[in-house]
């Protein structure tokens, strides 16, 4: 075998494969999850479904396995049936990494009263905490607009309590960043707001 037929027999392996390209998720919306939230007032649980991994739009279609999802019944605003539901997508192992941080889930918790999504990374929050902080104080710092004056509004307060930092973006909420409270070796940066 030549060469020549060497390199495209291998390069149409690897793309036969359905080889998961890798990307950094720094700018890439999360996708969204579910399906029927918007119609959930007055139906509750059953408007709603997880989405399956092939519904996802790219880069996150190749990068999510599963999705689960478990919703929750509760009062809407004037005490009609409606849901809070809160969904995880499970990511191909080295297929998603923010700033160079391995993510290994993504989850979501909404409802009509606030709405939470979060990206698990792979690494303790202590490691990890001074790269998040200039991830998000530089995204922050872009939602300004070039040339505009910030002063201190985009800069983490940090929790000496339980460990993390807030940054808040609106009146109603703004990005954190937390050690996992399941598992010390992993951390979340949540984007959220609430009513």
């Amino acid at each position: 075998m030549s060469a020549m037929k060497l390199k495209l027999a291998l390069l149409l392996g690897l793309l036969s494969t359905n080889a998961v390209m890798a990307f950094d998720a720094a700018g890439v919306e999360p996708p969204v999850l579910t399906d029927g939230h918007q119609n959930s007032s007055g139906k509750g649980c059953s408007a709603i479904r997880a989405l399956k991994p092939a519904e996802l739009p790219q880069p996150w279609r190749s990068a999510v396995t599963e999705i689960v999802m478990k919703c929750e019944p509760m009062e809407g605003v004037d005490k009609e049936p409606d849901a809070a539901t809160n969904t995880v997508a499970i990511l191909r192992p080295g297929a998603v990494s923010l700033r160079g941080i391995p993510v290994v889930e993504l989850r979501h918790g909404a409802s009509w009263a606030g709405d939470d999504v979060q990206h698990v990374l792979d690494a303790p929050y202590a490691k990890v905490a001074q790269t998040i902080a200039a991830y998000v104080r530089a995204r922050c710092s872009a939602a300004f607009g070039p040339g505009a004056r910030i002063s201190d509004s985009c800069d983490p307060v940090f929790d000496s309590g339980d460990g993390g930092f807030f940054v808040k973006t609106s009146e109603t909420g703004g990005t954190y960043f937390h050690p996992d409270p399941d598992n010390p070796r992993r951390s979340i940066l949540a984007v959220a707001w609430s009513e």
